[in-house]
C-alpha cells in the first residue's frame, strides 16, 4: 500500500474514533493533524469537507461490518450474534465509545442529506442482518423468542448501543447486565 493510501486509511481510522468517542460535531481536522502530524491541508486534500470524511467514515464501518459477517457466515446463529457483541465489548473497553450508527444517529437533524442516507442504509443493512440471524436462529430451534423478527432486531439495534451509554454512566456492570439481558431475548419462551 502507498504512502497517500496508509494516511487516507488513517484519518479515516482516527476520524472514526474521534466521531465515535467525542461525537460528529465536536471533532475537527486539527484533532486528527496534531496526531498524524500533519497540516489541515493534508487532511482537506483527502477529504475536501467533514461531510466527505464522515461518509468515508461510514463506509469504512459498513465495510468492516460486511467483513465482519463474512467471516461469521456458516457459524450457528449465536455465534454471528456473539460476533456482532464482541464488537460492542470492544468499543466499551476502548473509551466507551458509541457504534458508527449511533454516533451519526444522534446528530441526525443536523448532519446533511447524504449523511442521513448513508447512516440510514447501514443501520437498514445491519437490522436486516440482525433479523435474518434471529429468523436461522429460531427456524433452527437454537432460540425461543415469540416476538416477530423484525421487532426483536430493533430491539437489538437499540439495545446494543444502549449498553454503551449506560456503561459510560454506570459503569461495566451497567455494560454487561444489558448485553446479558440482551442475550437473554434469543431465549425466552
Amino acid at each position: 500500500m502507498n504512502t497517500a493510501q496508509n494516511t487516507k486509511d488513517r484519518i479515516i481510522e482516527l476520524g472514526r474514533d474521534y466521531m465515535q468517542r467525542i461525537g460528529y460535531h465536536s471533532f475537527n481536522y486539527k484533532q486528527i493533524a496534531l496526531e498524524l502530524n500533519i497540516k489541515n491541508a493534508s487532511i482537506h486534500h483527502y477529504f475536501p469537507s467533514k461531510e466527505d470524511l464522515g461518509l468515508a467514515v461510514i463506509e469504512k464501518d459498513r465495510q468492516d461490518f460486511i467483513y465482519l459477517t463474512q467471516k461469521v457466515k456458516k457459524a450457528k446463529a449465536m455465534d454471528k450474534l456473539e460476533a456482532l457483541i464482541a464488537s460492542y465489548e470492544y468499543y466499551y473497553k476502548e473509551g466507551k465509545k458509541l457504534c458508527v450508527i449511533s454516533t451519526f444517529s444522534t446528530s441526525y437533524n443536523e448532519i446533511t442529506e447524504r449523511m442521513q442516507l448513508a447512516a440510514s442504509q447501514y443501520a437498514e443493512l445491519v437490522t436486516a442482518w440482525l433479523a435474518a440471524t434471529l429468523k436461522e436462529g429460531l427456524e433452527s430451534g437454537e432460540f425461543s423468542f415469540k416476538e416477530p423478527v423484525e421487532e426483536l432486531a430493533n430491539v437489538w439495534m437499540a439495545m446494543m448501543p444502549g449498553a454503551l451509554l449506560v456503561g459510560r454512566t454506570g459503569g461495566k456492570a451497567a455494560f454487561d447486565k444489558t448485553i446479558s439481558s440482551l442475550r437473554q431475548t434469543v431465549k425466552s419462551s
